[in-house]
């Protein structure tokens, strides 16, 4: 993998690796690089963000949350975004457009929804249909649990995952999640309040790869040069005084 010094994608602090190296990235830098990757995949800012709060809350959680995110994209590419969201209603919140549901959207939606009548609350179940990377809902799952004191249940054909903000959740988060997609349903029942515990943030363990295939999202939001934009370059004036 090699990178131009001045790609304008990479931010200062994005480190260089080689193709044949694993590629450890520090929280701030996951999001970074995630955030202009979504964002360069055609999501709006204001989720791109959220995509790269949800790569950098796992990647702080030890699971390699750039890597799902580019598989999310790449899965996602050329397709419309508006066709990866949730249609919300008192009963379901599907997707009618027989696409898998994307799960930052989903996340987001969720957390919004949630004091009003038909989002998640004690003793509520919400058909959710197909999610994809169904791993990346779980920052906004836990964040939802802390907010409202819930415990939440994800079910499935032949598996269920209980979700309430506690660390020992998340490595099977990653043993059970960490699918293309599932068929999701969740629901909620009152729970003790709680706080998060204080957790080490350790890098993630994500490949040169999945780096590459990151920027090259990001590369998205840049404008190419141009026979035009080269000859305005720089000033005309002479700098003699």
């Amino acid at each position: 993998m090699s990178m131009d010094p001045h790609d304008q994608t990479r931010g200062d602090s994005t480190p260089f690796f080689s193709d044949d190296q694993p590629a450890p990235l520090s929280c701030n830098e996951a999001a970074s690089l995630c955030l202009k990757a979504a964002r360069g995949a055609g999501m709006s800012w204001g989720m791109a963000e959220e995509a790269g709060f949800a790569a950098a809350w796992l990647v702080s959680h030890g699971i390699d949350g750039p890597s799902y995110l580019r598989a999310h994209l790449e899965r996602a590419d050329g397709k419309d975004w508006d066709d990866l969201c949730p249609l919300v209603t008192p009963t379901t919140w599907r997707n009618t457009a027989d696409q898998p549901v994307c799960p930052i959207i989903l996340g987001v939606t969720l957390c919004d929804y949630a004091d009003l009548p038909e989002g998640l609350r004690p003793n509520i179940c919400i058909p959710l249909g197909f999610v994809s990377a169904p791993i990346l809902l779980v920052p906004f799952l836990t964040e939802l649990s802390l907010r409202n004191s819930l415990s939440i249940t994800l079910s499935w054909p032949h598996g269920t995952m209980c979700i309430e903000g506690k660390e020992s959740s998340f490595e099977a988060a990653l043993h059970l999640l960490g699918t293309l997609q599932l068929d999701l349903t969740v629901s909620a029942k009152d729970a003790q309040p709680c706080r998060p515990n204080a957790t080490s943030t350790p890098n993630a363990h994500t490949t040169a790869a999945t780096v590459a295939a990151l920027n090259s999202f990001a590369m998205r939001t840049t404008v190419p040069a141009s026979a035009a934009s080269r000859a305005s370059a720089g000033s005309t004036l002479s700098d003699n005084d």
